[in-house]
């Protein structure tokens, strides 16, 4: 039997969005308890009362804003000290496994030569990212059975952060998670130690860019409020929930 604080964890954390803003109490905590009610009832078998699940979301979002506190605070920072670099003129070639044989032989030459180049492999594909100069390099290679998908027009946003961004949770999350509320897709992302490389379409390479260096200046701004006071937990300032 699942019980209610239990269920009200599992519907919060199925949706990242009113999962961040419980953890940054932004929320009308009775309004949410009528909404959670029928997904609680499912979960857990019965009909629960209205207030025992508004005292739930509530005991969630303080814990929710304490756990988050330091991990907010650890992406601030890191973004305050990173520095965005951009390279147009991209295409993304996607083959079968089976032609990463006869893209080996390329790779010195590329690396030499390109001005923008990477290759990863999956289980059973391989992404190679190279500007349009040396495209028909790769594709001379290949056969048309080998290409599973080619896109053109594409840019790389890098973004070059600290050494501790290989240990900071959720960076990535935060800048795709940017990206996606305003809009705008990533064709294939990287991260390369330091470096985390998104490819884009050029026609949102703009409004991409601008929205980073956006975030890198407040992050600018407000990494000393954060370092000196901390994130606002959960209905602090508040004389009682909503």
């Amino acid at each position: 039997m699942t019980s209610v604080a239990e269920a009200v964890r599992r519907v919060v954390d199925s949706d990242p969005c009113l999962r961040e803003c419980l953890a940054k109490g932004i929320i009308n905590y009775s309004e949410l308890a009528r909404r959670l009610l029928p997904a609680i009832e499912r979960l857990t078998g019965s009909r629960p009362s209205f207030e025992s699940v508004k005292m739930a979301a509530i005991r969630y979002a303080e814990k929710l804003a304490s756990s988050m506190e330091g991990i907010e605070g650890s992406i601030v920072s890191l973004l305050s000290m990173s520095a965005l670099e951009v390279r147009t003129g991209i295409s993304v070639l996607t083959v079968r496994i089976g032609a990463l044989r006869k893209l080996a032989g390329l790779v010195g030459e590329l690396l030499g030569s390109a001005r923008f180049f990477a290759m990863m492999q999956s289980l059973t594909s391989v992404t190679v990212i190279v500007d349009d100069e040396h495209l028909p390099m790769v594709r001379s290679v290949l056969s048309d059975d080998d290409i599973i998908d080619l896109y053109r027009d594409q840019a790389a946003l890098v973004i070059v952060s600290p050494k501790h961004i290989v240990s900071t949770p959720g960076f990535i999350a935060y800048v795709s998670s940017l990206l996606a509320r305003n809009g705008i897709n990533i064709t294939q992302i990287e991260s390369c130690h330091t470096d985390t490389v998104l490819i884009i379409s050029k026609k949102d390479l703009l409004q991409a860019f601008e929205l980073l260096t956006s975030a890198i200046e407040m992050a600018r701004l407000y990494a000393s409020v954060y370092a000196s006071s901390g994130h606002r937990g959960a209905g602090e300032g508040t004389s009682q929930h909503d």
